[in-house]
């Protein structure tokens, strides 16, 4: 045992490699490329008008979140001065993510003029269903039958959470009829006469709309749209909407709150104060609360990169900008969405496309087919190098190679298939480059143990000589070379 107490380290090192080896190949790890390897979609956007350096970087950090959302692993988006360089690599519709890339996505609240649950609408086969404004209580959306036996639609003006089977309200904190239950308060009718209509098909709404999203046009923030309520995928309500009131830039922030006395969850969103806040929301909920012509049902929808993600009833006609509380039958998850949502949906600045491209992946299968030749080339020139120069220890060293490479092909696929760490051509460059830094350590050691040879120690002596005399030049090295990647 004393003999191969030397070898323990070694037998260690190449257990752990064949180990992390195997295991990569049993679980099909592998590295995940980036955007110059695999193609995808670049963007630059730029700030309409003057943006402070906080501003940006809270820029980006919600449009990090909001690519996220998309499915892709490792966007990267970095600052270029005050524009924003966004790359997704590997989307599967580059068209599609090339607009939500491009859409600044403002958060906006409008008006609800009427509503319909999606399956009714389809339904209705082409019919027009209408709402009375007046009505004095809240409708679930339920199918009627109509003269010529079609089914119809008697529509709801509740937005109705996950599992809840009572509509969405806004209501004041303070409000005990609004923690009590989530009955909507209504006012007394303005208009008899104002009927809104919801067509009964959605052919105005693409069947994908949920994963492709609307154009600028269908958005329509100055006059009425039909917009998408979603369940991930699956269209679940239509919208008709009016035009903006407020957008995103009111709120300040928004969190998910246990009620203690109802110990049901609800959504607190926090506006700021003065006429750019919460001023333009008690305008909205004015209007909401008096169901005026202007908003008829009652409702508030908020509105994200085109889609409804919540039309809660308004149940008083002002509010203190950090007493207002969404309440319907939420669960945790739910809330805390919503409430991630609200707090992230808006962007402090405007932002125009600057350039847009889609990067082609016959490109970067170039590019990784020059790499791996490279990398190829370079394994072929220094093993021809060591073995003609080290005879024997060429081969330890390039064994010690191989026994690296297996590690990093590890580490790099797990990355790539557990922490969406893309490897870039600049990646597979670093490698190339650190193979001739490996074998530098070898060649440091090998000259001092020659060195020690040619003075007339023998080959046993000198090993250990060779090693203390060369290891405080090779961490050095290293450290020099750990100094510039980290940097880099």
């Amino acid at each position: 045992m004393r003999r191969f107490k030397g070898y323990w380290s070694l037998i260690i090192i190449v257990a752990v490699a064949a180990i992390s080896l195997a295991y990569t190949f049993a679980v099909s790890n592998k590295p995940l490329l980036g955007l110059d390897l695999q193609g995808g979609v670049s963007v630059v956007l730029q700030p309409k008008g003057e943006a402070d350096s906080d501003t940006i970087n809270e820029a980006i950090t919600i449009m990090r979140q909001r690519i996220d959302s998309l499915g892709v692993a490792e966007p990267e988006i970095t600052r270029q001065g005050n524009n924003i360089l966004i790359q997704i690599p590997g989307v599967k519709d580059k068209d599609r993510a090339l607009a939500q890339v491009g859409q600044t996505a403002e958060l906006q609240f409008r008006p609800v003029l009427a509503s319909a649950a999606a399956d009714q609408l389809a339904s209705g086969a082409g019919t027009s269903t209408s709402v009375d404004p007046n009505a004095a209580t809240t409708t679930t959306a339920t199918p009627t039958t109509t003269g010529n036996g079609e089914q119809g639609l008697g529509l709801g003006t509740g937005e109705l959470a996950a599992g809840s089977t009572t509509p969405a309200t806004v209501g004041d904190a303070g409000d005990e009829l609004a923690q009590a239950d989530a009955t909507t308060t209504t006012a007394a009718p303005t208009d008899s006469s104002t009927t809104t209509t919801v067509p009964g098909s959605v052919a105005g709404l693409p069947p994908d709309v949920c994963t492709v999203g609307l154009t600028a046009d269908q958005l329509s923030p100055d006059g009425t749209a039909i917009l998408p309520q979603c369940d991930k995928d699956t269209l679940t309500y239509v919208y008709q909407v009016g035009p903006v009131m407020l957008t995103g830039g009111a709120l300040s922030s928004a969190r998910a709150t246990l009620n203690g006395s109802t110990n049901e969850w609800e959504v607190n969103p926090t506006f700021k104060g003065g006429s750019d806040g919460i001023g333009l929301f008690n305008s909205a909920a004015g209007q909401c609360f008096a169901k005026q012509s202007t908003c008829p049902t009652g409702q508030l929808a908020v509105v994200l990169d085109g889609k409804v993600i919540s039309a809660p009833s308004i149940n008083s006609a002002s509010f203190q900008a950090d007493q207002i509380q969404i309440s319907g039958s939420f669960t945790e998850g739910t809330a805390k969405d919503l409430a991630r949502q609200l707090k992230y949906g808006a962007l402090p600045v405007e932002f125009e496309q600057q350039q847009a491209q889609i990067v082609s992946a016959t490109l970067g299968r170039d590019a990784l087919h020059a790499g791996l030749v490279a990398g190829l080339v370079g394994l072929i020139l220094v093993t021809l190098y060591m073995v003609a120069f080290y005879r024997a220890l060429g081969l330890l060293s390039i064994l010690k190679l191989g026994i690296e490479g297996a590690l990093l092909w590890s580490v790099i696929s797990y990355l790539g298939a557990n922490n969406g760490l893309a490897l870039t051509l600049a990646g597979i460059t670093g490698i190339i480059v650190s193979i001739g830094v490996s074998l530098d350590s070898n060649v440091v050691y090998y000259e001092h143990l020659k060195e020690d040879v040619h003075n007339g120690r023998t080959i046993r002596s000198a090993t250990d000589r060779a090693f203390h005399s060369s290891f405080s030049t090779i961490v050095k090295a290293d450290v020099a070379s750990l100094i510039g990647a980290f940097l880099l």
